[in-house]
């Protein structure tokens, strides 16, 4: 049987070999993907539309990439967003919720760790592993620690990549089903000589994020605008938003570059590890949906705020699939970002305290 790459390549010139017709395959498919699933009404559909799509194109092994930089400068323009709605009165409605941030980060930690001990035993993995792929921050930087301290990288960018993506598609029915629109709007503001000044930003807040991102600042080019947009919104320039066109552009590479992270070869060779990925992230998913509803008792935030903000996934993903319904996007903000901020500064005494625990239940670590 030949390598379904042929299918692609047929009998003559390797056309998809090329970098730029990658990308351009890729971006083709993901449009696609995008249109078709704003007719059929799904849920964050520049988003899950073409992660979907060049998900299934990469799985068959079609001969696309994504687009260099595009999810970098995609966050920019979320980050961007994001920052431009804290004004001071965000902000100090925001603090008042730190204790329900930090509360909320202790117990998801703990719900990876049991997610660790179950993905061990299903998936046959030593702790040190299981450990690196249920810790819920970000995969790039998971995957280096993980390298660091002798754990199969490998496996670790695997597992987590099906968390986040597995979240990101699941959660935004669970948001129409059980949610309604928010009814936060921005304000659109017309691309004439007053809305210069929000390029002249845009491209500001780029070069931050570059700049700031061999820091090893977990998602720089997402938190480092929204840096940017807060102290231009919390001194009073503007009023500016990004315009929702650029949102849109934002959530398709986004969506082409999570879809194309996907490989049949890696995910074949993984397959006890893949079935376990799903069941644990599963179990993760179970758990955040009842935060998500102690939160919302303990708040009044709504459910499904509440339910963004706890979900072990990508902030990206998640604010945007706020800013889809007009939720609250600074408060999900805050509150992934705290989670994220609080996992990797605490990841070695996590571990530790995950290896004590392993050796007194009598569960052996390698």
């Amino acid at each position: 049987m030949p390598d379904s790459g042929t299918l692609w390549r047929g009998q003559g010139p390797k056309l998809f070999d090329r970098a730029p017709a990658r990308v351009a395959l890729a971006l083709l498919i993901g449009v696609l993907g995008a249109i078709a699933a704003k007719m059929v009404a799904m849920p964050l559909p520049y988003l899950l539309g073409p992660l979907l799509t060049c998900a299934g194109a990469s799985i068959l092994s079609a001969p696309i990439s994504p687009v260099p930089y595009g999810r970098e400068l995609g966050q920019v323009a979320v980050g961007l967003a994001i920052g431009l709605r804290f004004i001071p009165t965000v902000v100090i409605a925001i603090i008042a919720m730190l204790p329900f941030m930090l509360a909320a980060t202790i117990l998801m930690i703990i719900a990876t760790m049991i997610a660790a001990f179950m993905i061990s035993k299903l998936a046959a993995l030593d702790l040190r592993t299981s450990f690196f792929a249920t810790a819920a921050a970000g995969l790039a930087e998971m995957a280096v620690v993980a390298h660091q301290k002798g754990a199969d990288s490998d496996t670790v960018a695997v597992v987590h990549l099906i968390r986040v993506t597995s979240i990101v598609t699941i959660v935004p029915f669970l948001v129409t089903i059980f949610g309604e629109d928010g009814g936060i709007t921005t304000v659109p503001i017309p691309f004439r000589a007053e809305a210069m000044p929000l390029v002249a930003l845009y491209i500001l807040a780029a070069v931050a994020g570059y700049l700031a991102s061999p820091w090893k600042i977990p998602n720089s080019w997402l938190l480092v605008p929204a840096l940017v947009g807060g102290l231009v919104a919390g001194f009073g320039f503007g009023p500016f938003a990004v315009p929702s066109t650029v949102l849109v552009i934002a959530q398709v590479v986004i969506g082409i570059w999570l879809g194309c992270r996907f490989r049949r070869s890696l995910l074949g060779r993984l397959s006890r590890v893949t079935f376990s990925a799903f069941a644990t992230t599963a179990f993760l998913l179970a758990v955040a949906m009842g935060l998500a509803w102690l939160l919302s008792a303990a708040t009044g935030l709504s459910f499904v705020t509440s339910l963004l903000a706890v979900a072990p996934a990508g902030v990206t993903e998640m604010v945007l699939t706020a800013t889809a319904m007009h939720l609250d996007t600074t408060t999900v903000t805050a509150f992934q970002i705290t989670r994220i901020a609080v996992v990797m500064t605490t990841i070695l005494i996590s571990f530790r305290i995950f290896e004590h625990l392993a050796r007194r239940f009598g569960a052996a670590s390698e």
